[in-house]
């Protein structure tokens, strides 16, 4: 190099070291009361080769030596060479935040956790809280949760609620379970539940019961109940509802028993409900039954329902019978409703029924509904009018029937005078649905009558009226009843009669209600002599008489007791009487018709048989004179005397029309 292109360099360096101190104020510059000459130039050269903001960084740099920030002037370069200028300076106030609240952070440190996917701002405010709070718990622990995935807002709210219900927790083993938020929360407010209950115990003093020889726990009733945050998240990790198992462990403490830990153990390993076991002990303890927890552990997961079966064993123990749980358990494996079971061997100790456990397990197995055979022989006893005998209902329940709904049966067709037989009620049980039978036969129903008929009054107006009738079934006539066909068919020919009596159409309209009272009488087989203006009452009596009777046999054979009958609606149809009138008329008009043609048939017959026989007659005439002039006894002159004396004769020849004219005209020239 020359010593021209030296000094160049030289001169070139100072220019540019100038213009550098002119630009940047002296309290910008980077430890310029410590740096050189040489140092700030190369740190501006350096900088603008890179062509970094410098302004802005240094002003960033000078805002974090204010407040006392250790931060290196090139890790804050680094920092805003890998990110931008908003980042940078947000960088910035988090650090200059975080050394006003007294937490160390460090920008390299914030600068890692950000880029793992962590938010700086939110862990600053996070170390703020615990400071404040004089929470024992690591920047370790509070990264390692964030980069799990949880959120470290909720943590140390997590972390404070302990800290209020004063709860050691091992923090750092929490975070590592890697547990959702929702779920540590529970983690925690169980432990808080637990220790509130006296039933939580530390770390330290679960090492020390596990490291001492002496039976520590046997000091303690209640010892073993206790859990700790590491047994609390092992059942969580075994999908152990521990809410269900932190009920438990609190419900037996303040019950006062001792729970068998190995047998608990089992139990909620096989998933099983802690609180229903818990407090199905403490009713067998407190009952004094002879059952140990791990027979109660092991009927519960063999699939029992223990709490029934202990509920029930009580009941039984209350009531003097002679039943062991043992038996009990036997029912259940059975498929027996225990509850039912024990329930109906009390019902019928209670009523003297002399019914004993095993004769109530033989009908079981033999199908019957254990209460329903207690209540049915129950009600035998108190009902002996209907006839019913031990066998009766046995071989009835052994056929698959309902004793009880054929009592029920009985029982209504006695309050209601119904000839129904035990015999006939069994039978219709196993074919029938007794249940509906009785409903039928109790309650009216209301059927509208299909078809309609249609009925011709004496003036010839055509009426639908439109029935509904009331009835009530008859039991005993169910299968073999007339049903509703018949009963429609008799309505309708009642109402038909009925309106015939009346002479026109708005005599019916006006009497509608009367109609349909003596169509019920008549179905009834009450109805009364009617009063017929100008027919002797006498003489409707035994019309009247025979109708009832026929009515009565028919009721005997019907299904359907008629309580009521209404004419809901009525239809006017036509005119028959005007009809036939119209057609009649047009009938005569139509003879007339052929008449007339008849008649000028013939006259135009007439007509031409007359125009022939005059045709032929002007022929002779004709001939008569053309034979006169041929002789010579006709002379011209004689010819038109004739027509001078026949003059009339031409004009009416004439007046027949241009044709016979034509024709004689040239006949005559013709000639």
């Amino acid at each position: 190099m020359s010593e021209i292109q030296i000094f160049l360099t030289i001169l070139g360096g100072l220019i540019l070291t100038f213009l550098f101190l002119i630009k940047i104020p002296y309290e910008y510059r980077p430890d310029a009361k410590k740096a050189g000459f040489g140092h700030i130039s190369m740190t501006y050269f350096k900088l603008k080769l890179q062509k970094m903001p410098i302004k802005f960084l240094f002003q960033q740099y000078v805002k974090a030596l204010e407040v006392n920030i250790s931060l290196e002037f090139e890790d804050l370069r680094e920092y805003l060479q890998s990110t931008d200028e908003k980042h940078t300076e947000n960088m910035v106030s988090i650090l200059i935040r975080a050394k006003r609240a007294g937490v160390k952070v460090d920008i390299n440190e914030l600068e890692k956790f950000e880029l793992s996917g962590g938010n700086p701002e939110k862990l600053v405010e996070a170390l703020k809280v615990v400071r404040n709070a004089n929470i024992d718990i690591s920047q370790e622990v509070l990264e390692t949760h964030s980069l799990y995935g949880g959120d470290i807002e909720a943590f140390v709210e997590i972390v404070l609620r302990a800290k209020k219900a004063d709860l050691e927790l091992d923090m750092q083993a929490l975070v590592e379970e890697n547990l959702e938020d929702e779920d540590m929360k529970k983690i925690v407010n169980i432990l808080i539940r637990m220790k509130k209950a006296g039933l939580y115990i530390t770390k330290t003093e679960e090492q020390h019961i596990k490291t001492t020889e002496k039976d520590t726990l046997g000091t303690n009733p209640n010892a073993d109940l206790r859990i700790s945050q590491q047994s609390l998240l092992e059942h969580f990790r075994a999908n152990i509802d521990i809410e269900k198992y932190a009920s438990a462990m609190i419900l037996a403490k303040k019950a006062g028993i001792e729970i068998d830990k190995q047998a608990m153990d089992i139990h909620y390993l096989t998933d099983g409900d802690m609180e229903k076991l818990v407090s199905t002990m403490i009713k067998a303890e407190r009952s004094d039954l002879n059952i140990t927890q791990k027979e109660l552990v092991n009927h519960n997961i063999e699939g029992r329902d223990i709490e029934n079966i202990i509920k029930n064993i009580i009941k039984a123990k209350q009531a003097e019978l002679d039943l062991t749980i043992e038996e009990l358990v036997d029912y259940h494996r059975l498929g027996l409703d225990v509850e039912k079971f024990v329930k109906a061997l009390i019902n019928a100790k209670k009523n003297h029924l002399g019914i004993g456990k095993k004769e109530l397990e033989e009908h079981y197995l033999a199908g019957a509904d254990v209460a329903q055979y207690v209540t049915a022989r129950k009600l035998i006893a108190d009902n002996p009018e209907f006839g019913l005998k031990k066998e009766d209902i046995d071989d009835h329940y052994l056929k698959g029937g309902n004793v009880l709904k054929v009592i029920y049966a009985l029982q209504h067709a006695q309050r209601n005078k119904i000839p129904f037989g035990a015999a006939q009620a069994m039978q219709f049980d196993l074919i029938y649905d007794l249940d509906k039978l009785l409903d039928w036969s109790i309650n009216p129903q209301v059927m509208k009558v299909e078809p309609p008929v249609t009925v011709v009054g004496k003036d010839g107006i055509q009426l639908t009226p439109k029935l509904s009738v009331t009835v009530r079934g008859k039991l005993p006539l169910y299968v073999k009843g007339s049903k509703e066909q018949v009963l429609f068919g008799r309505v309708n020919e009642a109402v038909a009669e009925e309106i015939h009596r009346h002479t026109n159409y708005k005599e019916v309209l006006n009497h509608l209600d009367r109609i349909a009272e003596n169509v019920r009488r008549r179905l009834q087989g009450t109805l009364k002599v009617p009063k017929i203006d100008g027919v002797s009452k006498y003489e409707t009596e035994d019309e009247v008489e025979l109708i009832n009777k026929n009515e009565h046999k028919l009721n005997e054979s019907s299904a359907y007791e008629v309580l009521d009958i209404k004419v809901y609606d009525i239809e006017i149809g036509h005119d028959t009487l005007a009809d036939f009138k119209v057609h009649h008329a047009e009938h005569e008009k139509h003879l007339a018709e052929i008449h007339l043609h008849e008649k000028i048939a013939n006259a135009k017959a007439d007509e031409a048989h007359a125009k022939a026989r005059l045709a032929e007659a002007k022929a002779k005439v004709e001939e008569g004179i053309a034979e006169g002039f041929r002789t010579g006894t006709l002379t011209m002159k004689d010819k038109l005397k004739q027509d001078i004396l026949f003059p009339k004769e031409k004009n009416q020849q004439n007046s027949h029309g241009n044709d016979d004219s034509h024709n004689d005209t040239s006949n005559h020239g013709h000639h």
